[in-house]
């Protein structure tokens, strides 16, 4: 894929408390940048148009679209029933703001696998992965409905749609890296010890 992604839209989730961190995590330096920096470069090399959802507005200097949460204090459910509300495309990528090791490549990966599912996720050593998947804008009113019988653990939600889950433990595009988040210091820590080994 050379040519930019322009009939799926992608979501960075930035909107958590980041209560284990202190502070807004996706804002936190990591290397010359700050986390969601790392996210952003990744989508905007795959995809036309990445927007972030956040309820802070420091997000706006990276210049792109910030929309705030719809249901707020909900988590990543909320998120992404903002993003399938918000977006034009019929499909859309989110990915969360704390996974700085994404690569072009396995993004691309599973969108090029997205085709037939309403949501479609890796699997990573037997876990699944919501927060790095493509969504059908169709799944909007059935989330929509979920968020509101208070239903908002990710992993319980998409047994409700058809889901594709594609197991990428030994595939060649990813590894743990890829998938980790940066929750508390010590991933922090972690993940600048791993960014040193793979740079």
């Amino acid at each position: 894929m050379n040519k930019k992604i322009n009939h799926i839209e992608a979501y960075i989730l930035a909107g958590g408390k980041s209560s284990r961190m202190g502070t807004d995590k996706g804002l936190l330096p990591f290397r010359e940048k700050v986390l969601v920096e790392w996210v952003v470069e990744k989508l905007q090399q795959v995809f036309e148009k990445v927007t972030i959802i956040s309820n802070n507005k420091e997000y706006k200097i990276f210049n792109i679209d910030v929309v705030e949460d719809i249901i707020k204090e909900i988590g990543p459910a909320g998120g992404i029933f903002t993003a399938l509300q918000h977006s034009k495309a019929n499909k859309i990528f989110v990915v969360s703001c704390d996974m700085p090791f994404i690569t072009k490549q396995s993004i691309e990966f599973i969108v090029e696998k997205s085709i037939n599912s309403e949501i479609t996720i890796p699997v990573f050593e037997n876990k699944i992965q919501p927060l790095f998947g493509v969504y059908a804008k169709q799944c909007f009113k059935q989330w929509q409905q979920l968020v509101e019988q208070k239903m908002i653990k990710l992993q319980e939600m998409i047994t409700h749609f058809n889901v594709l889950k594609i197991d990428v433990t030994n595939h060649e595009l990813f590894n743990k890296n890829v998938f980790m988040n940066v929750n508390d210091k010590n991933d922090l820590a972690k993940a600048l010890q791993n960014f040193n080994h793979e740079n």
